[in-house]
């Protein structure tokens, strides 16, 4: 038996079979709904507005709820406007591309002349671009448009060349674009730049629907093994699509003017955007499927560009340190550099490369999806409505939300504050035990003026001890803003697996901490990161504070890089071959060192 569903604000109808979730039955619909846990129920993210047949509506998670009458299911239940960080470390950008252009005049066709459009049009470009004549293949697609291109244009017309393929031929001067995508576990974002100039003509980005699985890479590589990786490579693809439409919309160009496309991502997905199965990622010794630089054919892969546009991909370094990591050190020229410099991209899993031109280890650790708000019990994004700056000043906590407004809960900036805030006046101890009540006001951390009103924002919520961050009266939601002994075990995990990394790859290079000269902190999370913060719970040596610069989205920085110059691309391929990478879940001491960081 089929039910109707009708799912807002889009007014999509479609049915679904009786007993079907509304998760399963949103993904049926193309419809991605955030679900960090991949609909395991254990997460609480997933909540939608379900209104049944006799017209009461409440707010469910999708994932268990079943759906056994028709129903509206409204998936904005939840819906934010997520802050994505699309800014990187800028600078200028050589313009070399691999789709080089040139303006070329074809001989006109005579009585005494046997050469057919095509070997007259070769001739042309092998003289100007200096391509051996007989390397560069015939192509039917662009021989169909060739007479009347040339009669058009009076035989000057303009050719694009990647290597030795022709893959257009236009009027000369007209428009043509690339695009350059950073694919996160998180997020998507494209930049669209112009070929001519190098100039960035647009961005774009959304939330990567691939969400609708699960939070982070595991999860994902799980269901892809399960269930095929069909519905993850089709759903990040579609995002692409969305962006490319959009960049182009604001630019009021047609995406067939985008002839060149280049992709960076974490190793899990670089292989779910090409089609490659992660099984390789998720059982030891973890080892990519592929590790070089691909040119591939855009159309290939289901993008939505000129027919004839080329897709180079970033090359991956190892298993968890992906063709992102690349991008970022060619952003961050850590390879061109004397200085020792220690690049961390903090996410889900935390990238970590040390060294400088003469050398250059990298590892990654599993954060976990503390960071991104996954597993926090008033955890979110970093949408508008999260609290993602906090403080304790006296009697009062301070905080400030994005976008203003009342709170609806608390994404990683803030919770690395609050831990931090909570940690310097004694609320919680070096174990990261919340303190009783009764004993605060015996402490020495707290001004005695505060003792009472900070004392009473500890309290026991479901059985937990917690520390409230915004009562009830002053939320979006009707509900207190809590920090629990859960979450802060939680953030002890992550901030333990980042400064362990940090500390082994210093003793891999022999040196010691205080040694390194500069820290440059990659992705959205470290960007809004306040050091002070990071540097108090030491996920990051405290005596790096003063040494630490935030570089923005570096991966993106590095695709766009590519898509400018043939040479950074090829700098990309030196990068990842001459990198060497640490599996710290091999490391003897790996375990030892994660333990002794536990503490704060």
């Amino acid at each position: 038996m089929r039910h109707q569903v009708i799912f807002l604000p889009g007014h999509i109808k479609t049915e679904a079979e009786r007993g079907t979730t509304v998760m399963d039955a949103c993904r049926n619909a193309g419809i991605h709904i955030d679900a960090p846990c991949g609909g395991n129920g254990t997460c609480g993210k997933c909540l939608v507005g379900i209104t049944g047949e006799d017209g009461k509506t409440s707010v469910r998670l999708a994932c268990k709820t079943r759906i056994f009458g028709d129903m509206t299911v409204d998936v904005s239940a939840r819906e934010h406007e997520h802050r994505i960080l699309l800014d990187g470390t800028g600078g200028v950008h050589e313009l070399a591309p691999a789709v080089r252009n040139a303006v070329i005049d074809v001989r006109k066709p005579s009585v005494d002349d046997g050469n057919s459009e095509w070997e007259r049009l070769v001739e042309a470009i092998s003289g100007k671009l200096s391509i051996p004549a007989d390397s560069v293949s015939p192509n039917p697609f662009l021989a169909a448009m060739l007479y009347r291109t040339l009669k058009d244009n009076d035989y000057r017309i303009e050719a694009l060349v990647c290597g030795t393929e022709i893959i257009a031929i236009f009027k000369p001067g007209e428009s043509c674009y690339a695009i350059a995508f950073d694919i996160g576990t998180t997020t998507n974002v494209g930049y669209l730049l112009d070929l001519r100039t190098g100039g960035q003509s647009a961005v774009s980005s959304m939330l990567n629907p691939q969400s609708a699985y699960g939070a982070d890479v595991v999860m994902r590589s799980k269901h892809a093994i399960e269930n095929g990786i069909s519905q993850l490579s089709q759903a990040v693809r579609q995002a692409l699509n969305t962006i490319i439409r959009n960049t182009a919309g604001k630019c009021g160009i047609d995406p067939t003017q985008i002839y060149l496309v280049t992709a960076v991502g974490n190793t899990c997905m670089h292989h779910l955007f090409l089609g490659i199965s992660p099984e390789s990622l998720v059982f030891a010794p973890y080892t990519p499927a592929i590790r070089e630089a691909l040119l591939l054919d855009a159309r290939d892969y289901g993008l939505s560009v000129n027919d004839r546009a080329k897709l180079m991909v970033l090359p991956n370094i190892a298993g968890f340190t992906g063709a992102d990591t690349t991008g970022a050190l060619l952003a961050s020229e850590i390879d061109k550099s004397d200085s020792l410099t220690l690049l961390i991209d903090i996410g889900t899993n935390g990238e970590i490369v040390l060294g400088n031109r003469h050398r250059m280890i990298a590892c990654s650790t599993a954060a976990g999806p503390a960071f991104e708000g996954a597993l926090i019990a008033c955890g979110m994004r970093g949408a508008d409505g999260a609290i993602d700056h906090f403080n304790i000043n006296g009697a009062r906590a301070e905080y400030t939300v994005i976008g203003g407004g009342r709170p609806a809960g608390i994404c990683g900036s803030g919770l690395i504050d609050a831990v931090a805030g909570l940690l310097e006046n004694g609320i919680v101890d070096r174990s990261g035990r919340i303190a009783d009540p009764e004993k605060l006001l015996q402490s020495d951390g707290v001004p005695e003026y505060a003792k009472p009103d900070i004392a009473a924002r500890i309290r026991s919520i479901e059985g937990i001890r917690s520390f409230i961050i915004a009562e009830e009266n002053e939320t979006d939601t009707g509900k207190p803003i809590y920090i629990s002994q859960k979450d802060i075990r939680e953030v002890q995990l992550a901030k333990a697996a980042i400064a362990a990394g940090i500390k082994l790859l210093a003793e891999e290079f022999g040196v010691g901490t205080a040694d390194i000269e500069k820290v440059l902190i990659a992705g959205a999370f470290g960007n809004y990161m306040s050091p002070k913060s990071a540097c108090l719970i030491s996920m990051i040596p405290p005596e790096l504070e003063d040494r630490i610069i935030p570089i923005g989205n570096a991966a993106g920085e590095g695709a766009k890089r590519a898509a400018l110059s043939i040479n950074e691309f090829e700098r990309s391929k030196r990068i990842a071959k001459t990198c060497k990478y640490i599996e710290l879940a091999a490391h003897p001491g790996f375990q030892d060192r994660f333990i002794e960081e536990l503490e704060f």
